[in-house]
């Protein structure tokens, strides 16, 4: 007669979770006794709703792996609160997770994008205060080797204050850039400043424009335009008609939109922000 302990039948091995149901006592005889191990993670093929997402098995029986959708994204990696951080708008996960994605805190996460508030690299805006007021155009100061302001960013903030410039463009903030860069010409800046406005900001800020013709930048024009109570006020129509000034000389230098030097304190850059 058989041993009466094997009456029911072997158990069959606690299953770890990632086995479906009828694979969990496959390991034992058949037996009654057979249980799916308790305490192990969801199966393949569970869901669990996130916050806008669902939960997978990781690859090879791993953990499960929150599937998020849209802009969101599980960035602090637990399941219980789903999908917790729409990229989008998020000041600290601005279009991905971790600190590299962090805004500073003169930026706000917009479209997945840090944008400058102020306008200028170092988040502090000299020129067309407050910023209520000039929400799209401000001046920056910041001193620089002769350099095109047509050149573009290399991505390195800069002011006068602190490092030099590498080109001009270095001293305008993230999803800004030198006024009157090409597409976007003169109107650009007498559409958010009238000329006594412009003439009134303590400095001299340099746009990527010439102060007589505009187009393109070049000795015809004769210097950048520029928006400062420190500009040299020729009487140029770039912006303005017949009001418009330009950036000047320093040391005998003619200032032109595609060869300007700034060593000068009050004199920097006219930066943008497109529409």
């Amino acid at each position: 007669m058989s041993d009466p302990s094997l009456a029911g039948g072997t158990g069959g091995l606690a299953g770890d979770g990632h086995q479906s149901g009828a694979d969990a006592g496959a390991a034992g005889d058949g037996g009654a006794g057979g249980d799916m191990g308790a305490g192990g993670d969801m199966g393949a093929g569970g869901d669990m709703n996130g916050a806008s997402g669902s939960s997978d098995a990781g690859a090879g029986g791993g953990p499960p792996v929150l599937v998020c959708s849209g802009n969101f994204a599980d960035c602090n990696q637990i399941l219980a609160d789903g999908c917790e951080v729409d990229l989008s708008s998020s000041h600290a996960n601005c279009g991905g997770c971790g600190e590299h994605f962090a805004c500073t805190a003169d930026e706000a996460c917009e479209h997945s994008q840090c944008i400058s508030l102020s306008g200028c690299s170092d988040g502090t805006r000299e020129g067309f205060l407050p910023v209520s007021t000039f929400p799209r155009i401000a001046g920056c100061t910041a001193w620089w080797e002769v350099a095109s302001m047509r050149d573009p960013k290399t991505g390195n903030a800069c002011s006068y204050e602190g490092d030099e410039c590498e080109v001009p463009a270095d001293a305008c903030g993230n999803g800004w850039h030198v006024c009157a860069s090409p597409p976007f010409g003169a109107a650009e800046i007498n559409s958010q400043a009238t000329q006594e406005q412009c003439a009134a900001q303590p400095g001299a800020y340099a746009a990527a424009v010439g102060d007589q013709f505009c187009e393109p930048c070049s000795e015809e024009g004769a210097g950048a335009a520029c928006c400062g109570d420190r500009c040299v006020q020729q009487n140029g129509s770039c912006l303005y008609p017949g009001k418009t000034a330009w950036f000047g000389v320093i040391g005998g230098y003619t200032n032109l939109c595609a060869a300007i030097e700034s060593y000068t304190v009050q004199r920097g850059v006219l930066c943008c922000r497109a529409p």
